[in-house]
């Protein structure tokens, strides 16, 4: 169903300008001072506002509008209702997809057909087919295609999404809580969002950048969806939400339609997805830093890892990344695009400005690494849009209930050290542990003072350096038993050690 939210708005607009239109007509030396506010301390009383009609002519421009806007809207739909399916994988969860290409690829989420190879896609005329399942099997790329045996398909075009402007109307559609040709209407809220969400199949955390934000209503079975404009092409497929409820609290993410052009025309054509890896943090330049830096635009390095090719090559932090193998590079996404296009042994060119001058230098790309186990819980309320079972806070284990006979939960999301935690955190280099990314409310992480950043280095007297070290410890211990958690926490420089002992319930 459409929302009203932007039809509201410029209604609003329509109000104003037909009001103020009346009011000049009405502005007469007779009428003048009737409506008039008087200055503070002033005792004279205020008359009350003078109501007028606007003129029949003005309401009827203003209708126009809205009834133009309206069958925009409803012409839209009705079209890209045409390419969307509805995906049911193997595992029992479900998620939305798109026609890509009229002779049978859809492209849909990774997180949506999970492990399966075989899926179950709804088409919008009522028939249901089997497809194919191909993967990128990168953590860092939450797409896939699938091939079905079906014709009298209808493809939904791609758009350029390097001319996507926040403001923009957007148009999502897809089969929220296996509601199917769900269609809901936002705006792009900001552009360049980055994330990385913990999806509970796979048990690995997704990176996510370059994400488009959006406060059209997507829910859990969105995944997989397109991300409409108003010309109807597809600007993002719908992936990811911030929630505290595992609906829709009007933060969605989608990622980019010149992303999904280049992971899915190479898995449809190598029935595989390789990406070369610089082996650097990269990020969005911001307005202020072009300036600074004196870049027209590129990826900023906030941090280079060792021994990698970046760091080999000579880049550092602050290093202002502007071209790649003579090709502009002028955001973050454009280089990750790039990157996404060549393969790992791959010799590239790369152009950066370091203190105002432009430089080059070559290098030659890695292989993306393997995806992080991931420890009891994702970051709550915020995840891949699973809608099976449908009361499952993404990624949430934390929220289980707490059966004496069900495994032990210390409510805390954690991650294994790494050089991007290292990083966002600031801990020290030769630090260990799994770092605490989440905790749940009311949970023995929350009664132990867990804090986002923490390093858990030790659990009843046995050393954590892993995720499956904690797994192991708890295998051990049982409801209602008292547990002993040593944290290290980095504040300004400083490391202080806290050991607490709370009993798990």
């Amino acid at each position: 169903m459409i929302t009203k939210k932007p039809i509201l708005m410029i209604a609003l607009a329509a109000v104003v300008a037909v009001g103020g239109f009346a009011l000049a007509l009405n502005n007469s030396p007779a009428n003048a001072g009737k409506s008039l506010m008087l200055g503070l301390g002033n005792k004279a009383p205020v008359s009350k506002p003078v109501n007028y009609a606007p003129e029949a002519k003005a309401t009827k421009a203003g209708m126009a509008m809205l009834e133009e806007l309206d069958s925009t809207f409803a012409g839209i739909s009705e079209q890209a209702s045409l390419g969307v399916v509805s995906i049911q994988s193997g595992q029992g969860a479900s998620g939305s997809g798109f026609v890509y290409r009229t002779d049978g690829w859809i492209v849909t989420n990774d997180h949506v057909v999970g492990n399966s190879d075989t899926v179950q896609v709804a088409l919008p005329d009522g028939r249901t087919v089997p497809g194919k399942v191909t993967k990128s099997g990168d953590a860092q790329i939450d797409l896939a295609v699938v091939k079905i045996d079906a014709d009298g398909l209808t493809a939904l075009p791609l758009a350029n999404s390097n001319l996507v402007r926040v403001g923009q109307f957007t148009i999502a559609v897809g089969s929220p809580f296996g509601l199917d040709d769900t269609v809901t209407v936002g705006h792009v809220s900001a552009l360049g969002r980055g994330s990385t969400v913990n999806d509970p199949n796979s048990m690995t955390a997704r990176g996510y950048s370059g994400l488009i934000q959006t406060d059209a209503s997507i829910n859990p079975g969105n995944s997989g969806g397109p991300l409409l404009n108003i010309h109807g092409e597809v600007i993002g497929v719908n992936s990811t939400i911030v929630s505290t409820t595992a609906a829709s609290a009007g933060i969605g993410f989608s990622i980019p339609s010149n992303v999904v052009r280049a992971v899915a025309d190479e898995l449809i054509e190598t029935g595989k997805f390789d990406r070369g890896v610089l082996g650097a943090f990269i990020r969005e330049l911001k307005p202020i830093e072009k300036t600074e830096f004196k870049a027209p635009g590129g990826a900023m390095i906030d941090d280079v890892v060792a021994g990698t090719p970046a760091a080999e090559a000579g880049l550092v932090a602050k290093d202002v990344i502007v071209s790649l193998d003579g090709k502009e590079v002028p955001t973050e996404l454009a280089l990750r695009i790039k990157l996404y296009e060549a393969s790992p042994g791959q010799s590239v060119q790369v152009g950066y400005i370091r203190d105002g001058v432009r430089k080059q230098t070559s290098l030659k790309l890695a292989e993306p690494e393997q995806p992080q186990q991931l420890g009891m819980m994702g970051q709550p309320g915020q995840g891949n849009m699973q809608e099976f079972p449908f009361d499952r806070l993404f990624g949430d284990q934390g929220q289980a209930p707490q059966m004496p006979d069900g495994p032990v939960r210390l409510g805390l999301g954690v991650r294994e050290v790494d050089a991007t935690l290292r990083s966002q955190f600031k801990l020290p280099a030769e630090s260990k542990g799994v770092v605490v990314m989440s905790i749940d409310e009311n949970s023995f992480g929350a009664q132990v003072g867990a804090k986002q950043g923490d390093l858990l280095v030790e659990l009843n007297g046995e050393a954590v350096t892993k995720v499956g070290d904690l797994r192991t410890i708890l295998e051990d211990v049982n409801w209602g038993d008292r547990v002993t958690v040593v944290l290290e926490r980095f504040e300004d420089g400083k490391m202080s050690r806290l050991t607490q002992t709370r009993r798990i319930r």
